[in-house]
């Protein structure tokens, strides 16, 4: 594959922007209204590419999704945009505007991580594309390339990023007051409530708080579980008493009435990390910045 590469090495850099506005986009057709070109030219600069690297880039799906060969040259097409904006920037040439792909969890998007658009909003070079995904996920975005960087849990950083703790995000075991009386085991105290029955909400299908926590007191999947993405959709839920749930603790300084802890021991710490790529960028630099920043609310 290497020698195939090297071999054709000169890659043109429209070819390059054509593969990644293809995955950003989604479509061919919406690439190439992106990039201000007919459908058959967008379909003719992804051949081209794909045929000077000897190699099939791209799954002809809906959505477009990188292969593994395309996540390597969708990595390179990203930093040499940035590079590229950077570069005319430095030439006087006026700042280029750049688009940065990030990935978030959904919980840090809906809580600390606003704050991260006060600062964004007097950038005029930067265009920032949030991608939210499910907690545990985000790394994969970032394997990829279809991220430059994400917060995320996981402390090992994919290869070409660096990893930035950011502090702990705190969750607590949290029902409406009413659901909660309906399941309780009156042979017990105060916490006798019969995890085993009770109704669970969950984000999605990489969301392993709430498993996590019924392992920790020893209590099997009850049958009924719902799922709900969406950050404040998933507290709502709870809110409302469709099941009990993980709350974000920085979320529980909204309307909490009706709301309780299930135990004493209901809390779940996860840390958080910036990755990013391991590349000298003012933008991204920048960026960065804004986002530790953002992060003082977290615990330490």
């Amino acid at each position: 594959m290497f020698l195939q590469i090297m071999q054709n090495r000169f890659m043109k850099i429209e070819h390059l922007r054509a593969l990644a506005a293809a995955v950003d986009n989604g479509t061919m057709e919406r690439a190439a209204r992106a990039l201000h070109i007919t459908p058959s030219a967008m379909s003719q600069r992804i051949r081209a590419l794909e045929s000077d690297v000897g190699l099939v880039l791209l799954t002809r799906t809906t959505p477009i999704a990188p292969t593994e060969s395309g996540a390597a040259v969708l990595r390179m097409a990203r930093q040499v945009a940035l590079l590229e904006a950077e570069t005319f920037e430095q030439l006087r040439h006026g700042a280029a505007q750049l688009n940065l792909p990030i990935a978030v969890n959904a919980d840090s998007m809906g809580t600390w991580f606003r704050s991260v658009f006060d600062v964004a909003a007097s950038w005029d070079d930067i265009a920032v594309r949030i991608d939210v995904v499910d907690q545990g996920a985000e790394t994969s975005h970032l394997a990829d390339g279809t991220a430059i960087a994400a917060v995320t849990s996981h402390a090992r950083s994919v290869q070409g990023f660096t990893a930035t703790p950011l502090g702990r995000m705190r969750y607590v075991a949290m029902a409406r007051r009413d659901l909660v009386e309906r399941f309780r085991e009156k042979k017990r105290g105060r916490d006798g409530v019969d995890l085993g029955r009770l109704p669970m909400v969950n984000y999605g299908p990489d969301d392993r708080l709430q498993l996590d926590f019924l392992v920790r007191h020893g209590a099997a999947l009850p049958a009924k579980v719902s799922q709900v993405p969406g950050s404040q959709e998933f507290f709502a839920a709870v809110a409302a008493g469709v099941g009990w749930g993980m709350l974000p603790e920085l979320q529980l300084g909204q309307d909490t009435s009706g709301l309780v802890p299930l135990a004493d021991d209901g809390i779940i710490d996860v840390p958080l990390y910036w990755h990013r790529w391991r590349l000298d960028s003012e933008r991204l630099d920048r960026l960065t910045a804004a986002v530790v920043d953002a992060s003082t609310v977290l615990r330490r």
